[in-house]
């Protein structure tokens, strides 16, 4: 049975683009969350982890982006209830240099709890999910009891981690030898020359560390007559291989249920979780604003890492960059989240084929956030240290009732039908406070309340919106042969005025199960064939609160009769007319197994087109707004997923081995901007408008120059930009008016890779296993800032890069590679180039897990397996940085790589013990 929405159908029967997954397919390994488990899994789904914090964001997309500035991200549903995956605390304490990527919200669920995993993906399959589901729904069933004896299973791993990769930077020595050459050579200031007598100080390595992970998990499950249960104790615990930082999640889980067949079911999910997160410098701020990390790249190598008395040192030309170490220990930030979330059911049978489902659900998730920047660093310095205590909770609600029926008529008919309404209810509420001016700052956050009261700041916030839903769904099969799926969901949403309050969402699918025909009977070879077709529209949502009205926000001071006085100013022009983002979405697909099903598998093209995009138009300044949000633009994605699963040998002996691989192409093309005719967005730091949105292009289009070369001594320079010498980057001049400015950009490449595929081997000897899994990208690219530092330095004295440096180009070493970096802005800052924007495909060996099983069948001990696991063992890449998957940005589509968290390896050894 696979797991669809409001039901279940028999994988045979299955007409819309659906991928099961059970808890034996997902990535084994160090994994906090369900998406971690996915990487590689799932054909037409892509999942990259975005940096290699403990706990942190994963990027999941299922057929690619839907949206330019709407939510990309799919819906989680467990155990039926549909998941609020916003975080309660966003940003940072003032003065921390958080990163974008908050912590992931599904962290509190442990995957060891998951029996199965279903992704929709076409929209015969999401539509039942009304706009909720516009870009996919992730279906997670938790494990359930079973009749029978009591069950005891205690699982356990520990490893250690290390990171995979840091940037090769020039050493003490090549720092002193490269940047006085460069004086010489006409570069830089004579007066920042290094004359001391250098050390050589890794300060990635000081701040990188070996970290432990491990974990236990003890769930108790079994039933009685009509009654089953399944309970779960689960601990979590990552070391960050970054200093201070580290998750610790503590959670727990029962499942129970009573049921008849036929008569009555009542049941209970829940799931409670306590998780503590410590948060390191990581962001993508820049100078005394920087993490530890970006201080760590860029900080002077010469110098030694403490003075004479022990204390910190300092170089005298790092003004405006902070000591990594002192930001390490000094800026830090931690968390208490608590989530809970949880469903009740009732279902009572009128009739055998009659029923009426009646569901409640909650997710409450509260969690407090306290950062401190010490009076060490150069931002606590002036003030005597900056607390700072955010609190936040997301609330979520929903009430749910169906109606069930299904019936066989006759030999040849079966029909089955759901029919009810939803009411969900999504709140909010938030409230923070920081101070400046300690006396006392060994006390940091604990007493915000001690410092200069003249300048504690507060804040607070609250939202909420309701959505009311109707829904209905038909299953028609006929002879077991052909299959008609129908569907419709109407939506209404607070987010939207109410002239287009409501959405409508209806879908159609076909299947035929050709292998039952006459003409195929006779074909030994085809266990399986089935051809399917849908169609579909799906909505989109994911917008902010009440941009349909106008909002207010505080506003200047003014004074009047020597008394001051606070304002508020409207925040945005309000658009009673805002609709529904639209997608229209046609699947065809085959579902295959041949040769007794020792090779299975399924292919699907398919192509979405979204219209009515919600899009943020230019507006006059008169206006007092510089945008307003409307309903313009089109955009199409077009694609394949393949999955082919082959048994190359069974053996009497023993022996087995299955190779199972999953391909997804994503091509994305936008259509219309309405009235405009290209959108420039995306930067971090001193990084502005690195891409396009423009028809005809893909979106995450990274737009800048491309670098032709490195100009030569024997080049023409009669029609060379002004100023230009020998050893400067030759940039394509596109109108050849002899300069380089905007005018010259092009399109380097796009963020949106143009195909993903995992590849598992699992291979089994009696009592032996190995799974050897790789995963990989083609076609995507990155943006990488250290190399933006390194070709247009913001400091001449920062380090540098050390491969393009050590290569320069000189007289003596004429290449047409690197540059001589004497006069890097000769031309100006062309930061976004085609030699900053760097192919990020790679070939990742993900996980290989060999296990043994003792085969124990004691009285007490019912099963012992000892396994070792290693991840992220090797990447093969052309991608210069951390990590081609990395992305620093919170972005879902555009992807920089700004001093990123670097990925780890690890190394785990578990057991798994049944009593």
């Amino acid at each position: 049975m696979v797991v669809v929405g409001y039901g279940t159908v028999k994988k045979s029967d299955v007409t819309g683009a659906v991928v099961s997954l059970k808890s034996k397919d997902l990535t084994p390994g160090a994994n906090i969350n369900v998406e971690q488990t996915l990487m590689g899994r799932a054909s037409g789904v892509q999942v990259y982890q975005k940096s290699g914090e403990p706990g942190s964001a994963m990027s999941v997309k299922i057929r690619g982006a839907s949206s330019i500035t709407a939510g990309n991200d799919p819906l989680y549903v467990i155990d039926g209830m549909p998941v609020n995956n916003l975080s309660p605390v966003t940003g940072s304490g003032a003065g921390f240099v958080a990163t974008p990527n908050p912590r992931n919200p599904l962290n509190s669920l442990n995957p060891a709890d998951i029996e199965s995993v279903e992704i929709l993906k076409d929209a015969s399959a999401t539509a039942i999910y009304g706009s909720r589901g516009s870009n996919g729904v992730v279906m997670i069933t938790t494990k359930k009891g079973k009749s029978g004896r009591l069950s005891v299973n205690y699982s356990t791993y520990y490893g250690v981690q290390k990171a995979s990769n840091s940037l090769e930077m020039l050493t003490g020595q090549q720092y002193k030898d490269v940047l006085n050459a460069i004086i010489d050579d006409g570069g830089g200031v004579a007066s920042e020359r290094v004359t001391n007598d250098p050390v050589n100080v890794d300060w990635q390595q000081e701040l990188y560390r070996s970290a432990n992970v491990q974990s236990h998990d003890l769930s108790l499950s079994g039933g009685k007559d009509n009654t089953r249960f399944y309970a779960s104790l689960g601990y979590f615990n990552q070391d960050g291989v970054l200093q201070n930082s580290s998750v610790k999640r503590y959670t727990a889980r029962l499942n129970l249920e009573n049921s008849v067949a036929q008569k009555y079911a009542f049941g209970v999910n829940f799931n409670t979780s306590y998780i503590r997160d410590n948060y390191n410098s990581v962001g993508i701020g820049v100078n005394e604003n920087a993490s530890a990390l970006y201080a760590a790249i860029n900080y002077d190598p010469s110098y030694p890492i403490f003075n004479a008395e022990g204390g910190y040192n300092r170089s005298p030309f790092m003004t405006t960059i902070d000591h990594p170490l002192i930001l390490a220990n000094g800026q830090y930030a931690n968390s208490d989240g608590f989530r809970t979330f949880g469903t009740i059911y009732g279902e009572y049978f009128f009739l055998p084929g009659l029923s009426l489902k009646v569901k409640g659900s909650g997710d409450v998730n509260i969690t407090q956030r306290n950062t401190w920047l010490d009076p060490s660093t150069i931002l606590g310095a002036p003030t005597g240290g900056i607390a700072s205590i955010n609190t936040g909770n997301v609330n979520y609600y929903m009430g749910e009732a169906t109606l069930n029926y299904k019936k066989d008529i006759g030999k040849d008919h079966v029909i089955s039908a759901v029919a009810g309404a939803t009411s969900e209810h999504f709140g909010s509420n938030s409230f923070g406070g920081n101070g400046r001016g300690y006396a006392l700052p060994d006390l940091t956050y604990n007493a915000i309340g001690t410092g200069n009261s003249t300048l504690n700041q507060i804040g607070s916030g609250r939202a909420s919106t309701k959505i009311i839903s109707f829904l209905g769904r038909v299953n028609y099969s006929y002879k077991d042969r052909y299959l008609l799926t129908a569907s419709f969901r109407a939506d209404g949403s607070s987010r939207f005025g109410v002239n287009n309050r409501f959405g409508y969402f209806p879908s159609v699918a076909l299947g035929w199960k050709m292998h039952e025909e006459a003409f195929l009977k006779g074909v030994s070879f085809i266990d399986e064939l089935k051809f399917r077709v849908s169609y579909g529209v799906i909505g989109n949502q994911s917008i902010a609160n009440y941009l349909y009205i106008t909002t207010f926000s505080g506003g200047g001071d003014a004074v009047f009769g020597g008394n001051r006085y606070t304002s508020l100013a409207p925040s945005r022009v309000a658009n009673p007319d805002l609709k529904w983002e639209a997608a229209k979405q046609a699947d065809i697909g085959i579902d295959f197994a041949l040769f007794d099903s020792r090779i299975t598998g399924s292919f699907e093209y398919y192509e979405r087109r979204t219209s009515d995009l919600l899009l943020d138009l230019p507006q006059p300044l008169s206006t007092g707004f510089a945008v307003k949000t409307q309903n313009i633009g089109r955009m199409k994605n077009t694609g394949i997923d393949l999955h082919i699963s082959a048994d190359v040998l069974r053996s009497k002996q023993g022996f087995n081995w299955n190779i199972g691989t999953v391909l997804s192409t994503v091509k994305n093309k936008v259509l219309s901007l309405g009235p405009l005719s290209q959108i420039f967005t995306g930067g971090a730091g001193f990084i502005t408008n690195a891409s396009i949105i423009k028809p005809g292009q893909s979106l995450g289009s990274y737009y800048g120059y491309e670098v032709l070369g490195v100009w030569q001594t024997h080049d023409d320079f009669s029609n060379a930009p002004a100023g230009v010498k020998p050893g400067d980057l030759k940039f394509r001049d596109l109108d050849n008016n002899k300069q380089i400015n905007a005018d010259d950009r092009v399109i380097l490449g796009k963020s949106l890779p143009d195909f993903t595929y995992g590849i598992t081997n699992t291979f089994g000897f009696k009592r032996v296993s190995l799974s050897v899994f790789l995963e990989g990208s083609k076609g995507s690219s990155v943006l990488n800032n250290a190399a933006i530092d390194s070709y247009f330095p913001i400091s001449f004295r920062r380090n540098k890069l050390a491969k393009p440096y050590l290569n320069r180009w000189t007289p003596e070493n004429p290449t047409n590679e690197y540059p001589s970096f004497v006069n890097p802005t000769s031309q100006g800052q062309q930061t976004v180039n085609s030699r900053t924007v760097e192919d990020a495909s790679y070939l990742r060996l993900q996980s290989v897990r060999l296990s043994y099983d003792f085969n124990l069948h004691n009285k007490v001990i019912k099963g012992l397996q000892a396994y070792v696991t290693g991840q992220n063992l090797f990447t093969i890449t052309k991608y210069s940085g951390i990590d081609p998957a990395v992305n620093s940005i919170g972005d879902d589509i555009l992807k920089i790589d700004y001093s990123s968290y670097p990925m780890t390896r690890s190394f785990l050894f578990g057991l798994n013990v049944q009593f």
